[in-house]
C-alpha cells in the first residue's frame, strides 16, 4: 500500500519510524480537583482515579484557561491560548493539533469521544486524528426523533421537586430521553459505553508502539443522571431509593427549591464523579491487564469543575466569573518509567501539547503559548508561570459591569472587574472577599491579569480600557478576536436543536 489520504499527517500503514511509546489521554468533563480523594477529599469515592494518581506525576495547580467546553479543547489541541480566550467555535482546518504532530511523528491516531459538541453541528474536533468514534447519550445530543418516548427506569416525580416546571418545557429533556430510550442496564449509559469501547480499542491495539489515544468523556457533566445506587452512596434520606427527578436535572437553580431537595441535586454530582470513576476503573484494568503498561503513558486531565451549591445555592459552571471550585482541574502524568511525583507547576490547558509531543519525541510548531510541564517537573523546574488568566470570549466585556476574567496564582482567586473597587478577592478553598483587607494582592494580581491579557496579542485597545480601570470609554471599535473566523451561518448546533418536537 502506497501514498496517503485524508488531513495531513495521516500516512499507511507502513511506517518508517521507530517508536516506544504510546500514548493515552483522557478528559473528563466538568471533574472536580477537590471532588478527588487522592487530592484529600475524604467522602468522595474515587478508587480509581486515586490508583492512576499513585502512579503519576500529580500536579496541584492546573488552571482553566479558555472556558468551557469547546474553547477549552480549542487551548488543549492547538498548544495556543486566544486574545485572550478562544471563542465557541469549530476547530479550524489548518490548525497545528497535537494529534497532527504525533501523527508526523509515526503515530497512529484515534479519538473516542461523547462529547457532543466535540463532532455534533461541525465541531471538527475529530477531523485532526485517523479515526474517531462517538457514543451518543449525553447531554444535549439528540440522535433520534420519536412521536412519543418512555422516561428511564431510574426517573421518577418526587413532591421535593413539585414547585419546579415539568420537564417537558425544557427541549434538552426530549432530547435525552429519546437518545436514551432503550437504556435498561448499566452498560447502556454513555460512560460505560464510552470506556467500554476504549477498552476494546485496546485489546485490538495491544501490540503498537506507536499509538496515540485520546477518550473524551462527557461525564460528570450535567445531567447527573446515575443508578439509583449511586445516589444513595450520597443521599440516605430515610425513604428514598435512589430514583431521580427530571426536574432536578433541568431546573436545578431555582429560587425555590428548599434545601433538602438542594443536598439532593449536590449529590448526584457527587455520584456523577463515582459513576464516572468506575467506568474509568473498568478501562484502567483493561488497560493493566493487556500489557501496555509497559509501553505507555496516560495524561489524565479536565476541563473545569463547577459549583455545587456552596455560593448561595447555585450549580452549574456559569460565567464570565470562573471561580477557584471552577477553575481549578485534574491533571496527572502516569509514564512507562515508573517514576512519580508532585509539582507545584502551575499548568494550563494549552501544555498538553507540548507535554504530549514531548513523550513521543514529536516536533513542537514555533509560537505555541505551551510547556512540556512533565519534563519540567522531572527537572526540579518551577515553570514559566505565576499566574494564570481563565474566562469566556470578550465580545461581552463592554456590556459587563461585573466580572470579566478570573486571575489565579498559587495562593488567590481574583475576579477581576473593570473597576478596582468592585474586585472580589478570596484565597483559595475559601468564599470570603477580603479585597479589601488585602488592597496589594488585588493590585499585583489586576497587574499581572493585564499584562497577561497583553501578552496574548489581545487588541491594544482593549489592554488600555483595562489600564484605565474602566475610566476611559470602552473602545467598541476594538477586534474582539483576530485568528479565525467561524464559519459563515455557524451557530451552536444545540441552540436549534430542539425548537421543534
Amino acid at each position: 500500500m502506497t501514498g496517503c489520504f485524508g488531513p495531513p499527517g495521516i500516512h499507511s500503514t507502513h511506517f518508517h519510524y521507530r517508536l516506544i511509546m504510546n500514548i493515552i489521554v483522557i478528559c473528563l468533563d466538568t471533574l472536580r480537583y477537590d471532588y478527588i480523594g487522592a487530592h484529600g477529599n475524604t467522602w468522595i469515592k474515587t478508587p480509581n482515579i486515586d490508583r492512576l494518581a499513585r502512579q503519576s506525576w500529580v500536579f496541584r495547580h492546573s488552571y482553566v484557561s479558555s472556558y468551557p467546553t469547546l474553547p477549552h479543547r480549542t487551548d488543549a489541541f492547538t498548544g495556543t491560548s486566544g486574545s485572550p480566550f478562544h471563542p465557541w467555535l469549530p476547530l479550524p482546518f489548518d490548525a497545528p493539533t497535537f494529534p497532527r504532530a504525533l501523527a508526523d511523528a509515526g503515530y497512529v491516531t484515534q479519538i473516542i469521544h461523547d462529547t457532543p459538541h466535540m463532532a455534533n453541528g461541525g465541531g471538527n474536533y475529530d477531523w485532526p486524528f485517523h479515526a474517531w468514534t462517538f457514543i451518543r447519550g449525553a447531554e444535549v445530543d439528540r440522535s433520534w426523533v420519536m412521536d412519543s418516548a418512555v422516561e428511564p427506569a431510574n426517573w421518577c416525580r418526587d413532591p421535593l421537586f413539585d414547585c419546579l416546571p415539568a420537564p417537558e418545557t425544557c427541549g434538552w429533556y426530549r432530547g435525552h430521553i429519546w437518545t436514551n430510550r432503550n437504556r435498561t442496564s448499566h452498560d447502556d449509559w454513555n460512560c460505560a459505553k464510552l470506556f467500554r469501547t476504549a477498552s476494546q480499542w485496546l485489546l485490538d491495539n495491544r501490540r503498537r508502539t506507536n499509538f496515540l489515544l485520546y477518550v473524551d468523556c462527557f461525564d460528570p457533566h450535567e445531567p447527573w443522571d446515575v443508578p439509583p445506587e449511586y445516589m444513595l452512596m450520597y443521599d440516605n434520606t430515610p425513604g428514598y431509593d435512589g430514583r431521580i427527578d427530571p426536574r432536578m436535572l433541568f431546573f436545578r437553580n431555582n429560587p425555590n427549591l428548599s434545601e433538602v431537595a438542594r443536598r439532593r441535586i449536590a449529590a448526584g454530582y457527587a455520584a456523577k464523579v463515582s459513576w464516572a470513576d468506575h467506568w474509568l476503573g473498568e478501562f484502567l484494568n483493561t488497560f493493566d491487564e493487556s500489557g501496555l503498561a509497559k509501553n505507555t503513558a496516560i495524561l489524565f486531565t479536565s476541563d473545569h469543575g463547577t459549583r455545587t451549591g456552596e455560593r448561595g445555592g447555585i450549580f452549574g459552571k456559569g460565567g464570565p466569573t470562573v471561580e477557584y471550585e471552577v477553575a481549578h482541574t485534574p491533571f496527572m502524568i502516569r509514564t512507562p518509567d515508573g517514576d512519580t511525583g508532585s509539582s507545584d507547576i502551575i499548568v494550563q490547558p494549552m501544555d498538553i501539547f507540548a507535554t504530549v509531543a514531548g513523550l513521543a519525541g514529536a516536533r513542537v510548531p514555533t509560537g505555541l503559548d505551551s510547556n512540556d510541564v512533565l519534563a519540567l517537573a522531572r527537572r526540579g523546574q518551577p515553570g514559566p508561570r505565576s499566574i494564570v488568566i481563565a474566562g469566556n470570549q470578550v465580545k461581552e466585556w463592554g456590556r459587563n459591569e461585573g466580572t470579566l476574567l478570573t486571575a489565579i496564582d498559587r495562593e488567590w482567586t481574583l475576579s477581576f472587574t473593570a473597576k478596582p473597587e468592585a474586585s472580589v478577592l478570596s484565597r483559595h478553598g475559601s468564599f470570603d472577599n477580603v479585597a479589601s483587607q488585602h488592597p496589594a494582592v488585588v493590585q499585583r494580581l489586576r497587574q499581572a491579569a493585564i499584562d497577561e491579557v497583553e501578552r496574548r496579542g489581545t487588541d491594544p485597545a482593549l489592554v488600555s480600557w483595562l489600564r484605565s480601570d474602566g475610566k476611559a470609554g470602552f473602545p467598541s471599535h476594538a477586534k474582539f478576536w483576530d485568528r479565525y473566523p467561524g464559519p459563515t451561518g455557524y451557530y451552536s448546533y444545540f441552540s436549534r436543536l430542539y425548537t421543534g418536537e
